[in-house]
């Protein structure tokens, strides 16, 4: 192997290129023979660190690509969507993917062709079951999935930019037949400048509540909010308490976007209105004490009022165990004369229970302490209702046994 590389060094030297080759430039063969061990070693030494290095990128480059950590050859031409967008931002369409690598590019063009002016569009990764790309578009507190795989075909497309126009459309709740004296103005997306944005000032500012029926909470601070309500017009305070249901509204324009309820906002004159963090009945008091600068004995009010909202919350709980031990021995008596009829378990009984005494109860009127009372009054009359109801099934039963032919 020497010879054969010394035979080749003298070639290059006969070519007259030894002077380009200059380790080779020694005084005596010992020399040279270190200086070509040297350089041999250099060779190996360089193609070894080259192939480990190379090994060790590619590596990690097909883990990363394998399990969607590296970004791919190409940049996805989207800002990918996050909690704080998703929570701050409306009329969004995002773009769900299982990795990076599925991105659609032709599909999210066709899609962007199709979106209604001002729609902002993401994407997001996702793993999930789902076969093939879905994008998830929302405004206000809806939201809508379409498949991306069938954009190609023109009337697949014609579809979905129809359904695209029909969702974006924003929705208001005609809010004039909820309206009394004896609760905060309810306001709607198309009133929502007027009775809300024109009307508040610095001297006279409005507190909006935006809720949802469904939210427990709101539920459960309802009366204790129609309670504050009435003790600021009673003491003839600037302060107004109005409320905007998200779940039949969408977000008007300068209020601010929210997906958890409920949210306070104030309203003072400017455009927009400013978000409380605020949402839990102590730390609202506290704020609507210091905005509104509430004399000692309002502060103390509101602190009892906020005390009582427990024990609404036990009394409602209590109700809505009577009615659903009152349903389980409907239920019962209905078993007795029609075997195939299937029984509700208890957990399903009660939930129900909770979820229609929540529909029913955020469509009153009532104060905190009226409500107390009413409750109370409520649970007094599903108590002898149970009672009732069990002395019936009770008597059937000694009947059926006393006379087995009957049965």
């Amino acid at each position: 192997m020497y010879r054969l590389f010394c035979n080749d060094i003298n070639k290059i030297r006969n070519l007259n290129l030894c002077r380009n080759f200059r380790p080779f430039r020694a005084a005596n063969h010992s020399q040279f023979h270190t200086s070509v061990a040297n350089v041999a070693d250099k060779i190996v030494y360089r193609v070894l660190k080259f192939g480990l290095a190379s090994s060790v990128v590619g590596g990690l480059g097909y883990f990363g690509y394998s399990n969607d950590l590296l970004p791919l050859f190409f940049k996805i031409p989207l800002e990918q969507a996050d909690e704080d967008s998703f929570d701050s931002m409306d009329d969004l369409a995002v773009v769900i993917l299982n990795s990076r690598k599925d991105y659609p590019r032709k599909a999210v063009e066709l899609l962007r062709s199709v979106l209604p002016e001002g729609v902002n569009l993401y994407y997001s990764v996702k793993k999930s079951n789902n076969e093939g790309v879905m994008v998830m578009v929302c405004k206000g507190m809806r939201k809508k999935y379409f498949p991306l795989a069938n954009l190609s075909d023109d009337s697949a497309l014609d579809g979905i930019k129809n359904e695209l126009q029909l969702f974006f459309k924003p929705i208001s709740q005609e809010v004039y037949i909820l309206n009394n004296e004896r609760v905060p103005e309810y306001v709607s997306y198309k009133d929502f400048k007027s009775r809300v944005v024109d009307l508040a000032t610095q001297d006279s500012p409005i507190i909006l509540q935006m809720f949802e029926d469904s939210c427990f909470l709101c539920f459960l601070i309802r009366p204790f909010i129609n309670s504050v309500n009435k003790h600021l017009i009673s003491i003839e305070h600037p302060i107004r308490i109005k409320r905007l249901n998200v779940e039949l509204n969408d977000f008007p324009k300068g209020c601010p976007v929210t997906r958890a309820t409920p949210t306070f906002v104030l309203f003072n004159g400017q455009k927009n209105g400013v978000k409380w963090e605020e949402f839990k009945p102590q730390d609202f008091v506290r704020k609507l004490s210091e905005v509104g600068s509430l004399s000692d004995d309002s502060k103390a009010y509101l602190t009892e009022l906020c005390e009582k909202i427990s024990e609404r919350f036990a009394l409602f709980g209590k109700l809505a165990h009577w009615l659903s031990e009152s349903q389980r021995l409907q239920d019962l008596m209905l078993k007795r004369y029609s075997p195939e009829y299937e029984l509700s378990n208890d957990e399903d009984m009660y939930s129900r229970s909770i979820n229609i005494l929540m529909d029913i109860d955020m469509k009153k009127s009532d104060n905190l302490e009226e409500n107390l009372v009413n409750l109370k009054n409520e649970i007094e009359s599903a108590e002898k209702d149970c009672i009732a109801i069990a002395e019936m099934l009770a008597q059937e039963i000694l009947e059926s046994e006393q006379s087995p032919e009957q049965c």
